[in-house]
């Protein structure tokens, strides 16, 4: 079942500040810059996306009153991010375009290295990873100079991923692993289940099922605890494709039926009924007809509900 988390394994950077340095005095409506800014990073982390694009539209257009260009950058950067969860990966590419010219203006090194990763997961999205690569490879060294560890995780897990497409299996696997041990350093729950993913994927591609099991046990139980809805789901569903290949089914079809509920409760309705599709097969391939029958009636109900969702195979 490739509904999984493979694509989506590239890491968006929790970005800083909106304007101003650590240091100095920020006046009011810079700071609510700031703010907008934050909580529109706090809504996008929560998958409320809408909600994060208003808030970065919101602290946009108040720094563009201000004459504020790191505030603008974070502002463009915000929905840059927005653009690639939406899978509107050119649209991010333009927005971080515009961010890196301000940032560059600015000089600020934080900034900077946030819109060059930025843009660098908006180009890899976009299929273009040698130019992501040089983006990436030059954020990581002002990270680096800056001892900026959390960055740094960030910046060594999509070079990883980009080492991966490119068939370079080990460097792939040495940037993941040093992203994590970074990440389980500074305690950041959310950067190691993306980094365990990872490892879990080419423990999968090499065979090694238990391995890659316990890797996507591990980032479910991390992403519960920072309460991270999308990667969650998507947790499930490869906890779903390892059972099935393990020729559990029973414990696929439990998996795939949390994951089509975790989809559709955040409104994700094509990877939903992709869970779905696979859900109500394990269950007719075990001749659970209640569960069948259960799945078929749940799914009618949203049909019924969104007039626009594809329909369901017989």
């Amino acid at each position: 079942m490739h509904v999984g988390r493979a694509g989506l394994a590239v890491m968006l950077l929790a970005t800083a500040c909106a304007s101003g340095t650590p240091t100095e005095a920020v006046p009011p409506l810079a700071m609510k810059v700031r703010a907008l800014h934050a909580q529109g990073q706090r809504l996008l982390e929560r998958g409320a996306r809408e909600l994060a694009k208003m808030a970065f539209e919101d602290a946009r257009e108040l720094a563009e009153s201000l004459d504020d260009r790191a505030g603008m950058a974070q502002a463009l950067n915000g929905l840059g991010a927005v653009a690639a969860l939406e899978g509107s990966a050119a649209d991010a590419t333009e927005l971080h375009d515009r961010a890196l010219t301000l940032a560059e203006q600015v000089g600020r090194p934080d900034l900077l290295v946030d819109t060059l990763a930025q843009l660098g997961t908006a180009l890899q999205l976009s299929g273009r990873p040698e130019q992501a690569k040089a983006r990436y490879e030059r954020a990581l060294s002002l990270a680096r100079q800056a001892a900026d560890r959390g960055r740094e995780s960030v910046l060594l897990n999509n070079i990883g991923l980009i080492q991966k497409r490119a068939g370079q299996v080990r460097e792939a696997e040495a940037s993941f692993q040093a992203a994590l041990a970074i990440n389980q350093a500074i305690g950041d729950a959310r950067g190691q289940a993306a980094n365990l993913v990872n490892l879990g994927l080419i423990a999968e591609e090499a065979g090694g099922l238990e391995e890659a099991r316990a890797r996507y046990e591990a980032a479910l139980a991390l992403d519960k605890t920072v309460e991270n809805r999308d990667s969650i789901a998507a947790d499930l569903v490869n906890l779903a494709r390892i059972a099935e290949a393990q020729n559990h089914k029973d414990v696929a079809l439990a998996y795939a039926k949390r994951a089509y509920w975790s989809y559709r409760a955040l409104g994700d309705t094509a990877r939903a009924l992709a869970v779905f599709n696979r859900a109500l097969a394990l269950s007719r391939a075990q001749g659970r007809q209640v569960d069948a029958k259960q799945l078929q009636n749940e799914f009618d109900t949203l049909q019924d509900s969104g007039p626009s969702s594809p329909a369901a195979p017989p």
